[in-house]
């Protein structure tokens, strides 16, 4: 009996320690404070401190929220293959201002890069899968973006 409340004490205490480690309710404020310092021409406040949003870009345009939330990190604000990660990684991300590669390409093959990771299409593999995260739609609207970028 003592063995059986012990375990339950401890189940007790690593449950409510493991709350303080959950990232969902962060998520949207991480999502917002990436907008903001991914911004080009960033400007401090009077008091030297990152502005605060005054609307998210996830509510006012979903696909550019997606973008900013999911992949300007690597692949930059503005799709310049200029993100905070991009320098250290090897390979660089892709620029989707690259006319050349945006010729090469279908909309196929950006999609599936999007949906399945970079290995899917022969490209690096720390391009992760966001197709358990993103709809078809939003896979489609991102490709949408993609191209605009190489007009």
């Amino acid at each position: 009996m003592k063995a059986i409340l012990a375990i339950l004490a401890c189940a007790a205490i690593m449950s409510s320690c493991m709350d303080q480690y959950n990232p969902v309710p962060y998520w949207k404020q991480f999502t917002s404070e990436r907008q903001i310092t991914s911004a080009k021409n960033l400007k401090l406040t009077e008091k030297g401190e990152i502005p605060a949003p005054t609307v998210a870009i996830a509510e006012t345009d979903p696909i550019s929220g997606k973008y900013a939330s999911l992949c300007s990190s690597c692949h930059g604000a503005d799709g310049k293959a200029d993100g905070a990660a991009a320098a250290a990684m090897n390979p660089k991300p892709r620029n989707f201002h690259d006319k050349v590669w945006q010729a090469k390409v279908d909309d196929a093959h950006i999609a599936k890069a999007i949906k399945e990771g970079g290995a899917a299409v022969g490209l690096s593999g720390t391009m992760p899968p966001w197709g358990g995260v993103l709809s078809d739609d939003e896979i489609k609207g991102l490709v949408a973006k993609i191209r605009d970028w190489g007009k």
